[in-house]
């Protein structure tokens, strides 16, 4: 069996048990597996076989720069207490004890550990930001070709794409300063607009299975989600750093999240792993193909 048969069949496991992993949060789990399925693909591209000078190292290391979120996960699930919690909701007493019955604050202490957090995000945001680059690099060193409707339809897509993404953040701003919420959201934002080019671009330079431009829907619907996680985490910490805006905070209870199910978080794990999936088999397809059909550069003697 061909070697690259083999780390495709590993991609593919791999990812299907981070999916399941994250249904059934077990966050840790689903990071293992998230980036085995990145190692895999990653070795999939180099023993793919030739392809044009850029794509290959442009998809490598696009693949290698969007694990770096599953890498922060890994690396803050390490350092987080063995027993995981969600306290909601919280106060701290103003006045020596008694219960406040207008604005309370939540302790500074869990405002840093959220703060914290959000950096963290942040940054696997930035990795998430530069992989998608590198994946837009690769997609535009293919050779157009003349296929004026599937450029148009990816054309329409992509600015759908983020039109509803301007949306979203704009439903924010009455509640939360748009400012505040562009500056920690910015890598995840601008990871969108750099994946909705490459959607636009990927039309004129689809494989035959169209599975360059259904890659980079998928690649930029994963953007989109995950700068609408970043920025829905910023706004639930600028609110409660902020009594004085009205927020009323009661008494609440250690809930333990253990065993929940979560089909939100693995239908979002499902296509952040098969977009730079599909993305990588129809680029490495589409570069092979047009290197078949190129004419030599010199034509043969008598």
């Amino acid at each position: 069996m061909r070697p690259t048969r083999v780390l495709l069949a590993v991609c593919g496991a791999a990812g299907t048990l981070s999916v399941l992993a994250a249904l059934i949060t077990a966050d840790r789990t689903a990071a293992q597996c998230a980036l085995a399925a990145s190692a895999a693909l990653v070795g999939y591209v180099l023993f793919a076989g030739p392809a044009a000078p850029r794509v290959r190292p442009a998809l490598a290391a696009g693949i290698a720069l969007l694990a770096v979120p599953a890498s922060v996960e890994l690396w803050r699930d390490s350092t987080a207490p063995a027993r995981r919690q969600t306290l909601a909701p919280l106060y701290t007493p103003l006045d020596g004890g008694v219960a406040p019955t207008g604005p309370a604050r939540l302790p500074q202490s869990v405002l840093d550990q959220w703060r914290q957090s959000l950096d963290e995000r942040q940054f696997g945001c930035v990795g998430l930001l530069l992989g998608v680059v590198c994946l837009a690099v690769a997609v535009r060193a293919l050779p157009p070709r003349q296929r004026p409707r599937a450029t148009v339809l990816a054309g329409v897509v992509a600015v759908l794409l983020v039109v509803f993404v301007g949306m979203d953040a704009w439903s924010r701003v009455d509640d939360e300063p748009l400012l505040g919420l562009l500056g920690a959201g910015w890598p995840a934002l601008l990871a969108t607009l750099a994946a909705a080019r490459m959607l636009a671009l990927s039309g004129a330079r689809a494989d035959r299975a169209a599975l360059v431009p259904i890659g980079a829907l998928l690649v930029a619907v994963s953007a989109a989600a995950a700068f609408h996680d970043l920025t829905g985490r910023w706004a639930a910490w600028w609110t409660f750093s902020h009594p004085d805006e009205g927020v009323v905070l009661s008494v609440g209870v250690a809930v333990s999240l253990a065993n929940v199910v979560d089909g939100e978080a693995a239908l979002l794990a499902a296509v952040a792993l098969a977009g730079p999936a599909l993305l990588t088999v129809g680029v490495l397809r589409a570069a092979h193909t047009a290197a078949a059909v190129v004419p030599p550069a010199h034509p043969p003697g008598p």
